[in-house]
């Protein structure tokens, strides 16, 4: 039995490059060196925070859109912080200029005749209007009800 060769450190020594492949996608993938997908515009980090007559709006959905129709999507925290989202793992909104939509999230479906209490300048006829630019953004809102 001296002389049995040792097939446990074969399989770990074959196996090795399959490893430490699989580790170096995983990384890869995991910081964000993936490739983007066909026809997703360029992105850049978009954050801020949203107040309505000089509170955080904690309870609302903030939409940056391009005249192309590139959405990109956030949620505000407790302290009226929002972080943008493209889609799936991708941060951020289209470079550009965008026009913001503010509107008050809900946690149950609405009725016919109900009024969002964010004024229609904010959300349905918008005119708060930005321009993106290359690398890290930050917008600030000030809504107010009037």
């Amino acid at each position: 039995m001296a002389n049995r060769p040792r097939r446990r450190a074969c399989i770990v020594g074959a196996s090795f490059p399959l490893v430490s492949s699989a580790i170096v996608c995983g990384l890869l993938l995991a910081t964000g060196c993936t490739p983007k997908p066909k026809g997703m515009p360029d992105l850049a980090p978009v954050t801020g925070t949203v107040t309505f007559d000089g509170q955080p709006l904690a309870t609302a959905t903030i939409s940056f859109s391009t005249p192309g129709g590139q959405v990109s999507v956030g949620g505000m925290d407790g302290g009226g912080r929002y972080e943008m989202r493209y889609s799936g793992p991708y941060k951020g909104v289209a470079i550009g200029p965008n026009t913001v939509s503010i509107t008050t999230r809900t946690d149950h479906p609405v009725g016919p005749n109900w009024k969002d209490p964010i004024p229609a300048k904010y959300n349905k006829k918008s005119e708060l209007k930005v321009d993106v630019k290359p690398g890290p953004n930050t917008f600030d809102f000030e809504l107010t009800s009037k």
